[in-house]
């Protein structure tokens, strides 16, 4: 008898995946000045050294799994200098892939002999800007080298703005379904009872948006299993908009999880959109934190903002380059840790400053507020125009001196969903925006990482804080 040989529509390649399971672990010391259990998330311990590793690498995999590219030899291109380039390189090399990047002449020396190093199959540096690169990369380099070779199929990744990105980051969700403590007494279980998982808030710092999109992907499906007595690895993803009629009648409208989207002044195009009602472009990127350098958030991540599913309110604040310093050296002294700005953020959001949420608390107080927005003055009036194939991404930085135009009063940080009732003695943007936590309430910071950060460079934020940053 003639075997028979499978086709090749039943041919379904396997992968390893290119990232790994973080640990929790609770803090005792941010726990003590939060006022609150502060629990760290640690994706900073990433292969690439940052929750990138997620994103990029799901999106790779999303790639590899379609039938077109089966037994073809596929080359991956990046146009992000930063975490992405970096968790693009690492993942599509430890699958046995190569990834070129291409990036603006203004990325640091540094990432570029850290993308080298992790074995990009080459490094091209071309235009102002990201928008640039990625135009460079995606009209020029890519199809020159199609006309080369025409067996290779190159794949261009995005750095944040697909569903695959936003679904390997929703896996932060199902491993803290499992790394969360039980609750210890029958009031805790019903405290959390109705809520996708038992904590309070998460933390997470905004770029372009796919971290929180991930994380409201993945609450959002952990609820839905929930009030269908599922676990994390249940297969019903039903419409949750009415699930509430699943509920034990003493937990209907169970109090929301809350997230907190933090962003630094001059990178907050999520806040600027949120203040305008609608997407909009920052005209730059005057932050030092430019890993959060999006120009603009995906368009889920503003719907997301300003209608979040049921379970979750979203929550957006901004935090200058100065109090994201102290969150790094906060976690640098307290947890031997070394994160970037843009990770430093959250934690400094978390734990803040008595004397800077006394300035907030009282410019929020005096502030005219519309829809539970503060109206911070803003010079950006030319943002309300999108450019034409603007992605969104970018670090088109201006000079130092630009970027004191954009720092007006610090106080005046546009937080969502803050009112006139907030009182000065709240020591933190978590407690001024979530204002019911106790010394027993649960919070998770995501602990993004980073790669662009040394040791030199916290020792300059700690000797610039020293003498007055804010």
């Amino acid at each position: 008898m003639g075997s028979i040989m499978p086709s090749a529509d039943d041919y379904k390649p396997t992968f390893k995946t290119p990232w790994i399971e973080t640990p929790l672990v609770e803090s005792a010391a941010l726990s003590r000045a939060a006022g609150c259990r502060i629990f760290l998330k640690l994706e900073n311990v990433q292969p690439s050294g940052s929750f990138k590793s997620r994103a990029m690498g799901n999106q790779i995999l999303s790639h590899l799994r379609k039938p077109e590219y089966f037994n073809r030899r596929v080359h991956f291109y990046a146009s992000s200098g930063g975490n992405a380039g970096l968790a693009a390189v690492c993942a599509a090399r430890s699958l046995g892939y190569p990834c070129t990047v291409v990036v603006p002449l203004s990325t640091k020396p540094l990432m570029v002999e850290k993308l080298k190093a992790a074995g990009a199959a080459d490094v091209i540096r071309h235009g102002d800007n990201f928008f640039e690169a990625g135009s460079y990369m995606k009209e020029v380099i890519m199809k020159q080298r199609s006309e080369e070779d025409k067996e290779v199929a190159n794949i261009a990744l995005h750095p944040f703005d697909n569903e695959p990105i936003w679904e390997g980051n929703s896996t932060i969700v199902d491993e803290l379904e499992k790394q969360l403590p039980a609750a210890a007494n029958t009031e805790e279980e019903e405290v959390y009872r109705g809520r996708a998982l038992p904590l309070d808030a998460i933390l997470c710092s905004v770029g372009g948006g796919g971290l929180l999109n991930g994380l409201v992907m993945g609450l959002e499906k952990r609820r839905s299993q929930k009030a269908n007595g599922q676990s994390a690895t249940g297969h019903c993803y039903m419409d949750v908009s009415n699930s509430d009629s699943h509920h034990h009648t003493a937990t209907t409208n169970p109090s929301p999880v809350h997230l907190l989207a933090i962003e630094t002044d001059g990178t907050d195009s999520l806040a600027a959109a949120i203040a305008k009602k609608s997407l909009v472009s920052l005209p730059k990127i005057t932050s030092q934190a430019t890993s959060l350098g999006a120009i603009r958030v995906s368009e889920t991540t503003f719907q997301y903002a300003v209608s979040p599913p049921p379970g979750i309110k979203v929550h957006s604040t901004v935090l200058s380059d100065a109090e994201a310093a102290r969150g790094v050296l906060r976690l640098a002294d307290d947890e031997r840790l070394l994160v970037e700005l843009a990770c430093g953020v959250c934690v400094e959001a978390a734990i803040g400053d008595a004397a800077t949420a006394t300035t907030a608390a009282t410019a929020v107080s005096a502030s005219p507020v519309a829809g539970g927005q503060s109206s911070k003055k803003r010079k950006r009036d030319s943002a309300d125009a999108v450019p034409q194939r603007d992605e969104g991404y970018g670090d088109d930085r201006s000079s130092s001196t630009d970027n004191e135009t954009d720092l007006e009063a610090e106080a005046d940080v546009g937080d969502v969903n803050v009112t006139s009732t907030q009182t000065p003695e709240f020591s933190s943007k978590l407690k001024q925006l979530v204002p019911d936590l106790n010394e027993q309430s649960r919070v998770v910071i995501i602990v993004c990482g980073g790669s662009n950060v040394t040791i030199d460079m916290a020792s300059e934020y700690r000797r610039m804080l020293a003498e007055g940053w804010v």
